[in-house]
């Protein structure tokens, strides 16, 4: 009954602030604490000065929308942090805009890219339950589509009655729900007749138009899951740089490419995507080089540069060691290579022939120090001058003129400032009278000694 109170108190709260644009976007305040255990919630914690917060406000009012449509039980909502700090506080909020998943109160930071489609894969999967049911050959097919892009896994039962693997499996499942798709199968049947086991209870990933078989008996099921859960050449951005790195464990070779052309196979991008698509093809079937390497593809070269502090070309292709930014070029002019010489150049960097260029010495931190700042500053004036102007002008402005004052000064003391006329006249007359003063003793004193010099003349 309490619950019901303050589900009851929280929609007359938020429903009785009106707005003039309609939203499906929640406007939360503090109470929201107290009800954040109860269903899905997905929250962004803000600030309405925050330039990334209004970015994405847009983008939230989509997924609002989307949902709704959907007929999804998430609800969406807002905090604004200046006014509901103590709500902030709570949830343990540092920076703005922060996204939160509320599952029956567990907390699923998001940190993927804020794009619209890539917030709803999200909501579906940390909404969803944590293992699915597959038991149709049509929910096979449906899932099939999205493979090549969004990998999935299955665990299949066996005659075997122990759970050992399967408790394993749940286990993995419930750490990584909100990332990847997991689903259990009873029988073989919603499977094609080209997926073929050699033993049961077995764990199978599909993606990139195949499947591929846990062997338990070469490494731990969550190592290979995390390994497994990637596309051969999935795109690469700067909030999932650092996951695929650490996930995998693996040395990523960033192809670089351009978004705009990458589909259309006459173009240079097109024939570098698909020369890139091929090179991994051949890595997987190394199982020594596609233990150290994962592909993914950049769209533009922002990523690369800030890595090489440099102007790399479109197309191109970088190997990047994310832990200790060391990085490797190839010397072959993009134009002439080939998936051949793209393997045959990630077999030189797993026999150590080639000298890794970055590092993390100290020349190289101040080196990248530098250009981070000089980069940062012609962003700032390449995109706007005006203010960046205004930012740096009217500082240096007060600067100049403070030093201009304090470099311009006269602070040489005039005599009159020290020793006022008044006091140098009586100063004067002093002086002369004690000239006097001692004149007419001296005086005297010559009188006396010439009148004792005439008596004893006489």
């Amino acid at each position: 009954m309490k619950n019901v109170s303050i589900l009851i108190l929280l929609n007359l709260i938020l429903f009785a602030k009106g707005t003039k644009i309609p939203t499906d976007v929640l406007d939360l305040n503090d109470k929201f604490v107290d009800v954040a255990n109860e269903g899905s919630w997905f929250i962004k914690f803000y600030a309405p000065w925050c330039g990334h917060c209004k970015k994405l406000a847009p983008v939230w009012d989509q997924l609002a929308h989307s949902l709704t449509e959907k007929n999804s039980l998430v609800r969406i909502g807002k905090v604004d942090c200046t006014r509901f700090a103590s709500a902030c506080t709570h949830f343990k909020v540092t920076g703005y805009p922060t996204l939160i998943f509320f599952r029956n109160g567990v907390q699923i930071p998001y940190e993927g890219d804020r794009q619209k489609q890539a917030l709803l894969n999200f909501v579906l999967k940390a909404s969803s339950p944590t293992i699915g049911t597959l038991d149709s050959t049509a929910k096979f097919s449906e899932l099939k589509k999205s493979s090549e892009k969004d990998p999935f896994f299955v665990y299949i039962d066996g005659e075997d009655k122990d759970q050992t693997l399967f408790e394993e499996y749940k286990n993995v499942a419930e750490s990584l729900f909100a990332e990847t798709r997991f689903f259990h199968a009873t029988s073989i049947m919603p499977f094609p007749a080209n997926v073929v086991l050699r033993k049961r209870p077995a764990v199978v990933v599909f993606k990139d138009n195949d499947y591929y078989v846990y062997e338990p008996e070469k490494e731990k099921l969550h190592g290979w899951v995390n390994s497994e859960r990637w596309p051969l050449l999935p795109q690469v951005t700067p909030s999932t740089l650092n996951s695929i790195a650490t996930s995998t464990n693996k040395l990523l070779v960033l192809v670089v490419l351009d978004s705009i052309y990458i589909h259309n196979s006459s173009s240079e991008v097109g024939r570098f995507y698909k020369l890139a698509k091929d090179a991994s093809k051949l890595v997987r079937q190394d199982s020594d080089l596609h233990s150290q390497f994962q592909f993914g593809w950049l769209d533009g070269n922002s990523i690369v540069n800030s890595i090489v502090m440099g102007e790399m070309s479109v197309p191109n292709i970088l190997v990047f060691n994310v832990s200790n930014y060391e990085f490797y070029l190839n010397n072959d002019v993009p134009s002439e290579m080939t998936a051949q010489s793209v393997y045959t150049f990630l077999q030189t960097i797993a026999d150590k022939r080639v000298t890794p260029l970055g590092g993390r010495s100290w020349p190289q931190r101040i080196r990248r120090m530098f250009y981070d700042i000089t980069t940062n500053l012609y962003e700032m004036f390449y995109h706007q001058p005006i203010l960046t102007c205004c930012l740096f002008g009217v500082p240096l402005a007060f600067f100049s003129i403070i030093t201009y004052s304090i470099c311009s000064s006269d602070f040489s003391v005039d005599r009159e400032d020290v020793y006022p006329e008044d006091e140098e006249e009586e100063s004067q007359d002093e002086e002369d009278d004690s000239i006097h003063k001692n004149g007419k003793k001296k005086c005297f004193a010559s009188i006396h000694i010439l009148d004792d010099g005439h008596e004893k003349d006489e």
